[in-house]
């Protein structure tokens, strides 16, 4: 009897709409697996660090951030003679970088990007003769 119906009717609402769902599920499974892939070594947000650079001390606003991020570090030498600004960072295995040295004059600013690929205790200093031996002109920048 059913089969017969089936035949000379066609199939009901209910079933056309189950074969719909069916059809449509794999879809749905494949967009989950989509957003679960691997991350890559492209940063997924920028830290920013903000040097002061004074005549007898640099002053940075944070003195960490996490690993696999890129840090840009706005640098300002608000002192009246030219400072520098030393990020004495190791090169990553990958090959990348990870130190800068930046010369300021006065009431100059400059904006360095680095990706932080490496954990590491990174010392910073002013690498000018004349102000490396002031205890304030150094201190150290982890990578957690």
């Amino acid at each position: 009897m059913w089969l017969r119906r089936l035949i000379v009717d066609g199939p009901s609402v209910a079933v056309q709409r189950r074969v719909v769902v069916l059809a449509l599920l794999p879809a749905f499974s494949l967009v989950g697996s989509a957003e679960a892939r691997p991350l890559t070594t492209t940063p997924q947000y920028a830290v920013k660090v903000h040097v002061v650079i004074t005549d007898t001390r640099i002053v940075l606003d944070r003195h960490s951030a996490p690993r696999g991020v890129e840090a840009r570090f706005v640098i300002k030498n608000t002192g009246a003679k030219a400072h520098n600004f030393t990020f004495a960072g190791r090169t990553s295995p990958k090959g990348v970088p990870q130190a800068f040295s930046r010369t300021l004059k006065p009431r100059q600013q400059a904006t360095v990007p680095i990706f932080l690929d490496v954990r590491a205790r990174v010392p910073y200093f002013d690498g000018l003769p004349a102000d490396r031996g002031e205890a304030g002109m150094r201190g150290v920048f982890v990578i957690s």
